[in-house]
């Protein structure tokens, strides 16, 4: 009998050993992440990117350690070597990291072409009175004339003369100009000449070849003299500093225009000189007004209105808008005539 009993209590022994040992390894198992369970995490620096864009990850443990040199990370499913990869091919990447037995979370990276024109902007500082002006405008004309010369945008910015604008000098202060004529390209440039007659016309063109990740559309109405303009922003990519400046334009003003060139037929005075591009008035301040930070996001729109005081109709009058960023430097910009709905394109 006692035989019997010393024979159950080893059998109940064994029974509670081997049930701890069963325990404690589910317990290691769980700590190691088999099956993923997020102490493994990634991160990549850009989630939205141009086609042949190169992205960087960051792999970190449940402690917040970095361990990306030691995990292999993969992109929809294969292994990259190190933890950089080129996004090739338009669509979604799925991108995950394994280190041992665990899996991180999986991330998605949107590869995408650009969806906007690459425009320019020309600021013509110029007078009725300037002999050498007539310079500049000939090159306009040059330009517009030119294989996708049309997305060169001029803006006549007149000092001293009835179409003068009244903010010219804090503009002419601004972009160090000192002198007329003075084409500014894109707020950051001078522009070339190549003789007195002649303007460098490949200068501005050149600054199509670069895309850009922001466009502007336009849609403007005109009722009882109040002229209206919805501008919209749009971003491929996240953004940051960017600011606004809508103008106003007129075209047509006939009025004398002193001429020291041999443009235009020549002469000392043209005495019916077609005015275009007059820079009349600003909606925005001609520097540029905030765009909310939280509206510059990959994929986003931002949206605003404004209205002015104006005769000028869609045969006289333009809307331009673009978009500058931190430095005052011009990133695109859009124009449509008064009264006509232009799409981002």
């Amino acid at each position: 009998m006692k035989t019997a009993n010393f024979f159950k209590m080893i059998v109940l022994f064994l029974a509670i050993g081997i049930t701890s040992c069963t325990s404690e390894s589910t317990d290691d198992g769980g700590n190691g992440g088999g099956s993923g369970s997020g102490s493994l995490t990634i991160e990549v620096d850009k989630s939205r990117v141009y086609d042949n864009t190169l992205v960087n990850f960051i792999v970190t443990d449940a402690s917040g350690a970095n361990v990306t040199s030691q995990a292999t990370i993969s992109i929809d499913g294969t292994p990259i070597t190190g933890s950089s990869a080129l996004m090739s091919g338009v669509g979604v990447k799925d991108a995950s990291a394994a280190l041992a037995t665990d899996v991180s979370n999986t991330i998605q990276i949107e590869v995408i072409t650009p969806s906007f024109t690459t425009k320019a902007l020309i600021e013509d500082y110029t007078g009725a009175w300037c002999g050498w002006c007539p310079r500049i405008s000939q090159g306009i004309i040059d330009v517009h004339n030119s294989a996708n010369g049309e997305n060169v945008i001029a803006v006549a910015v007149h000092n001293g003369d009835s179409m003068a604008f009244p903010l010219e000098s804090q503009m002419r202060s601004q972009f160090g100009v000192t002198g007329f004529p003075t084409g500014i390209l894109n707020r950051a440039a001078t522009w070339s000449s190549v003789s007195g007659n002649a303007m460098n016309i490949n200068q501005p063109l050149q600054l199509l070849n670069t895309s850009q990740e922001v466009g502007l559309a336009i849609n403007s109405s005109t009722s009882g003299g109040t002229i209206t303009a919805d501008v919209k922003v749009g971003f491929d990519l996240d953004q940051s500093g960017l600011e606004l400046v809508v103008f106003l334009l007129e075209n047509g003003v006939i009025a004398p225009q002193t001429n020291y060139t041999s443009n235009f037929g020549g002469g000392s005075t043209i005495s019916n000189f077609e005015h275009n591009d007059i820079l009349r008035a600003s909606f925005t301040d001609v520097f540029g007004d905030a765009i909310p930070a939280a509206d510059q996001v990959g994929g986003g729109e931002y949206s605003v209105s404004f209205s002015t005081t104006s005769s000028l109709t869609a045969s006289n009058g333009d809307i331009v808008a673009f978009v500058v960023d931190a430095s005052g430097e011009v990133v695109n910009v859009q124009k449509a005539a008064v009264g006509e709905n232009k799409d981002f394109d």
